[in-house]
């Protein structure tokens, strides 16, 4: 166990961010990962935590036990009887790859990319992704259809790298 170190706490269902601003108001440093998704879930936030139901924290051992009875945390992630605890190295990594909002965006298929079709009538097909038509969430493919390719425009979410 390190002192002041980062640790993983297991939260409530959906409670990170209810988590995260009570910890916050009880002066204890947090960070919470988000992630831009891509593509675009069909229901719920396109801005979700990275690795839901966890939040990190930076503490001493002498806030554990005021950590562990905050409301919407289940308690510190343990190994071999010790709390998980993490090198800033791995904050730093992912606060890295934050844009000026705060969001890891992942990243989106490149053009070129080859994707499966999982959703409507074309489900199953092998496409090649074209374009990404960010404003309206939705994907210009190419289909190899009687021997030509055919444009193709379908919503982000049909489509899955193959």
């Amino acid at each position: 166990m390190l002192s002041n170190s980062w640790y993983v706490l297991q939260t409530l269902r959906s409670k990170e961010r209810a988590a995260r601003a009570r910890l916050e108001d009880e002066g204890i440093t947090t960070y919470l990962p988000m992630l831009r998704q891509w593509p675009r879930p069909t229901v719920g936030s396109e801005v979700s935590p990275m690795f839901p139901g966890y939040v990190f924290v930076r503490a001493g051992v002498e806030h554990f036990h005021r950590i562990g009875r905050t409301p919407g945390v289940r308690g510190f992630v343990v190994f071999g009887g010790e709390p998980a605890w993490l090198d800033d190295s791995v904050v730093a990594f992912l606060r890295s790859r934050e844009s000026t909002d705060g969001v890891i965006r992942s990243d989106p298929l490149p053009p070129g990319a080859e994707v499966v079709i999982t959703e409507g009538p074309l489900r199953g097909m092998i496409a090649v992704l074209e374009q990404r038509l960010s404003a309206r969430q939705r994907v210009l493919v190419l289909l190899e259809i009687l021997q030509r390719q055919a444009r193709v425009e379908m919503p982000e979410r049909w489509v899955r790298l193959a």
